[in-house]
């Protein structure tokens, strides 16, 4: 009764809040027409702007030109008569199908420029006409420079999509479920105007030019593809509704009658993406098709901006018709969902560029129109076939979102300047005078307090706000009140900094734009629309049958759809998404081309160890950490792979520091799987307005230590490794070292063991140098024990550090304000005698095992490395990606596959480089304690001030005692 009681009060407070805050006048959106920065009047009389605040972005650069007129003429630049190449070597072909004489083949890295002679002066939007060509499955990028430089930031990031299908019929496993539908790539020929890759701008890119000679390039940053012209000309005006319809009565248009078609949304015919296939949805009776028990992919969904799907309809005669969509938005709660709708290529009118699909607990129908009771829209349909394409907008958000993300960098920036007085933990009681020190930071907290006030009363207007609004409305009130109350600013960073990173988590999910499709219906005015959800008995009779069917079906474990000569089990620890892509890779070349048959379950990774003790494990165990195959092994649980044929083949495609873990007496008791090793991230803007440069050395990490010190920034040192393994992320106890001592350790050649493995190194005088190096970061230079890599990073707090390459994905993902600020590169090094810089640096993963048990070792061994190929591990990766997106991309182990993986040129080549000084770190009988007493002894040190040297000797007193415990345990000689 308290929680409920105490509850009912905080909401009261927070309604009176609201009532509170000034409500802001309505926005609107950015007019790309007359290229005008959008602008809202608050009842205050504060003029908002709206859009982008980055200087080199674009709605500073159209803002440049609104006064332009517009170009009559166009322009069209064949591709093959460019007038020069640098970085690649562009190829003129003839005869490929569907473009008429001769088109260029461009590399993935380099630049193509074109000679251009511009008619008359003004704003064109720029289109390619292009074709995929066979690289590694992810869309191509490209970055446009006008006379030497992009124009504006996001001219760097064009992407033009590859264009996908179902490639025959759904695929049944041996039960009756519905596995997958195959996906191919469809090589056809696309117009596509460059606009926004993230959906940040509604309307396509202009571009200024005046009148005379210019320099066109295309910098190729990813995927080569073949070019067949450039088109400069203008967006074509599309007409509104009431003016359409003006046209169907003009010319006599009638409706349509007695017309009923019905599209699966599962019958997709092409898309943008291989990850937009059929899904299953059995919540519902009313889901076509349905089956109680049965798996059926019987829905298709999208979420991404700029994602489409396009369905092929035939309606059997000329008129006028209706279209409705059965759709479920259950997902973003308050959030509306928009589609651009284009048939035959065309939006057919200006209501179409953005429908609204709104957020419902269920399947709704969505008749498209101007809703509130008035008629839907009718679509002129001619006799014949027809294309449907929905494609992924964010409509007026995108203008909104495009300001709350200038909204965090600019708060970001607040909170970096007082943190550079205060400090990360300022003292309370003490008043740091900010508004005196940093005069500006009052100003600021209003003028952001009004752009987000003004969002938020918009988003109130249309969506009715809650969920969606309170963030913004706890920030602009805190905003709001520090800068009424700027004594209190010391003593609310830390909410201040909590709000501002929230502010930045709520743009990332607003951008999501979700929803599935069961089936559109194209119909003749007179017909009704069918009904969304099902009866009560239909209902009724569905959760009935689905309980009782629940204790019949195992919907862990996925069988095989075609039977082979022999059949195996995997279990995997990772989810049940990665489980279904197996799968379905499995089914489509695996068992076709080996006759093997593998039943997949996913299972978490103490069982493997139980069932294995208990002799009742798999054939085949993936993503085992490093540690677990020599404990194993140890204990007779595991096979020797080195001894089966094309092991000696396959190992060449891997580095050999990722073997290492695995290796133990002649023998390789795994295969890696997952590989991880550390990069140097930096923010560029904060180390220019700084006067740093990135540090080469440690010597120059040494220096730059104190320099961001005395503005109260860190330096970035992992303390716990983290390694992510499917979709969780756990501490690795599978690496017995810090990245940061194993990093200086091995940079002096030092090693962690030695006499063959048998004994410790920590107590040699090169561990002993590496121990002390690092403990002082944290004795002498006072770094945090703990940090937020990512948090620290986006805000700026810490604006460099070392953390593992994948986490490249993450920053690029939750942090989109940062895009074109940051980079990463190879870790600081130890300058030798001969002048060059070492850079070696430990690394962790994953493997995978066959357990000693199997009765099936050959068909396995089969499995096992026909999984562990680069063409497998490749598109695993792809399909991992398309389904996550870039956060999903595989850390794998195999280095050809991560040159088929969709890494920007200039990061592969950063990443590959650091992979050369990877070292693996051993594993030993009791090497366990390495890292627990490692870890104690910098504790000791740092902690309890005990002196380095004892430290360390006395801990390795210790970790000998248990290896030798270990190695005689197992019957291994202990000298």
């Amino acid at each position: 009764m308290k929680k409920v009681t105490l509850r009912r009060s905080l909401l009261v407070a927070l309604l009176a809040v609201s009532v509170l805050l000034p409500q802001p006048a309505p926005l609107t959106p950015a007019s790309y027409a007359s290229g005008q920065a959008a602008s809202a009047d608050l009842q205050s009389g504060a003029n908002v702007k709206l859009g982008s605040t980055a200087k080199d972005g674009y709605d500073r650069y159209i803002a440049q030109y609104a006064e332009v007129p517009t170009p009559k003429q166009a322009l069209i630049v064949m591709a093959r008569a460019f007038s020069e190449a640098h970085g690649m070597n562009p190829r003129q072909v003839v005869g490929v199908e569907g473009a008429d004489g001769g088109v260029l083949e461009t590399g993935e890295s380099g630049t193509v420029t074109w000679a251009v002679d511009v008619p008359e002066d003004g704003l064109y939007q720029m289109s390619v006409r292009y074709r995929a060509m066979t690289g590694k499955g992810s869309d191509m990028t490209r970055e446009i420079w006008i006379d030497g430089k992009p124009p504006f930031a996001e001219a760097k990031n064009i992407v033009f999509q590859r264009v996908w299908k179902n490639d025959g019929e759904t695929v049944r496993d041996e039960k009756g479920n519905d596995m997958y539908t195959p996906q191919a790539e469809a090589l056809l020929w696309q117009e596509a105007v460059a606009q926004s890759s993230d959906g940040r701008y509604s309307e396509p890119f202009r571009f200024y030019l005046s009148k005379g000679k210019h320099n066109l390039s295309l910098v190729s940053v990813k995927e080569p593809m073949m070019i067949d012209y450039i088109k400069l000309d203008q967006p074509k005006k599309i007409p509104s509704y009431e003016e359409i319809k003006a046209d169907y009565e003009r010319e006599g248009r009638e409706a349509a009658s007695d017309v009923f078609v019905k599209v699966q949304g599962e019958a997709a015919g092409m898309k943008s993406s291989s990850s937009l296939v059929p899904m299953m949805d059995r919540r519902s009776p009313a889901t076509e098709p349905y089956h109680v028990s049965k798996v059926r992919l019987n829905t298709i969904g999208s979420y991404e901006a700029g994602q489409w799907i396009e369905w092929e309809f035939d309606v059997p005669k000329d008129g006028l018709y209706n279209i409705g969509v059965k759709y479920e938005q259950n997902i973003s709660r308050g959030v509306t969902s928009y589609r651009k709708v284009m048939i035959d290529g065309e939006v057919p009118f200006a209501e179409m560029k953005a429908v609204p699909f709104d957020f419902g607990t269920g399947w709704q129908l969505n008749e498209l129109g101007p809703g509130n009771g008035d008629e839907p829209y009718l679509f002129h349909l001619s006799e014949g076939k027809h294309r449907l394409r929905m494609e992924v907008t964010l409509g007026d958000m995108a203008t909104y979102l495009r300001t709350i993300e200038s909204s965090v960098l600019a708060l970001n920036t607040i909170y970096r300047k007082i943190v550079m007085i205060t400090g990360t933990v300022p003292d309370e009681y003490r008043d740091y005078q900010l508004d005196v020190k940093l005069p500006e930071i009052i100003g600021k907290f209003r003028e952001q307090a009004d752009v987000i006030a003004a969002i938020s009363a918009q988003l109130e207007r249309t969506s009715g706000g809650g969920e969606n609004t309170g963030t913004l409305n706890r920030l602009v009130y805190q905003l709001r009140d520090m800068a009424d109350h700027p004594g209190t600013i010391a003593r609310r960073l830390e909410t201040f900094k909590s709000n501002t990173s929230s502010l930045g988590t709520w743009v990332y999910t607003m951008k999501e734009m979700p929803m599935w499709i069961d089936y559109i219906v194209v119909a003749s005015p007179e017909k009704k629309m069918p009904r969304a959800s099902a009866s009560f008995m239909a209902n009724a009779k569905h959760q009935i049958g689905t309980f009782f069917a629940s204790f019949f079906n195992d919907y862990n474990a996925f069988g095989s759809g075609k039977q082979g000569a022999e059949s195996i089990k995997v279990w995997i620890t990772t989810g049940l998404d990665q489980a279904k892509m197996m799968k379905r890779m499995i089914e489509e070349t695996f068992t076709p081309s080996t006759g093997i048959s593998v039943e997949l379950q996913v299972v978490t990774e103490p069982v493997l160890l139980q069932a294995m003790l208990a002799g009742r494990g798999p054939d085949v165990a993936f993503a085992v950490p490093d540690d677990k195959p020599l404990n194993y092994a140890l204990r007779g649980g595991v096979e020797d792979l080195s001894r089966y044929p094309g092991f000696a083949e396959l190992k060449t495609q891997y580095h050999d520091s990722s073997f290492v873990p695995y290796e133990f007496n002649g023998a390789t008791y795994a295969l890696p799987v997952e590989q991880y090793f550390p990069v140097l991230y930096y923010r560029k803007d904060i180390l220019e307005e700084l006067g740093l440069t990135v540090p080469q050395t440690w010597e120059d990490v040494y220096a730059m230590i104190p320099e961001m010190q005395k503005h109260n920034l860190l330096f970035g040192f992992p303390i716990q490794v983290l390694v992510k393994t499917g979709s969780n992320v756990q501490e690795n106890a599978s690496l017995p070292i810090n990245q940061t001592y194993g990093t200086l350790l091995f940079q002096e050649d030092g090693e962690l063991y030695q006499d063959g493995n048998k004994k410790s190194a920590l107590d040699t005088e090169k561990s002993v140098q590496a121990f002390m190096q690092w403990s002082e970061l944290y004795t002498t230079y006072k770094l945090p024990l703990t940090t937020d890599f990512v948090n620290r990073f986006r805000s700026g707090e810490m604006p460099i550090g070392i953390y593992d390459y994948n986490r490249a994905n993450v920053v690029s993902v939750v942090a989109p304000e940062l895009q074109g600020i940051w980079d990463f590169t190879l870790v600081p090094g130890t300058r030798t005698a001969d002048g060059s810089i070492r850079r070696d640096v430990p690394t962790s993963g994953s493997g995978a095992v066959m357990l000693k048990s199997s009765a099936h070792k050959d068909a396995a061994w089969t499995f096992m490395r026909w999984w562990a190929e680069a063409k497998t591990q490749a598109r695993y990766g792809w399909e991992n990606e398309a389904l996550f997106g870039p956060a999903g991309r595989i850390a794998t182990a195999n280095r050809e596959a991560v040159d088929l993986l969709a890494w920007q040129v200039k990061d592969y080549r950063t990443i590959m480089e650091q992979w050369e000084w990877a070292r693996g770190i051993p594993q030993v009988p009791g090497g366990y304690f390495t890292g627990r007493h490692l870890d104690n002894a910098f504790r000791s040190v740092v902690i309890s001030n005990e002196d380095p040297r004892e430290a360390i000797d006395k801990y390795t007193i210790y970790i000998n005692d248990e290896i030798k415990k270990k190695r005689e345990e197992f019957g291994f000689p202990a000298d």
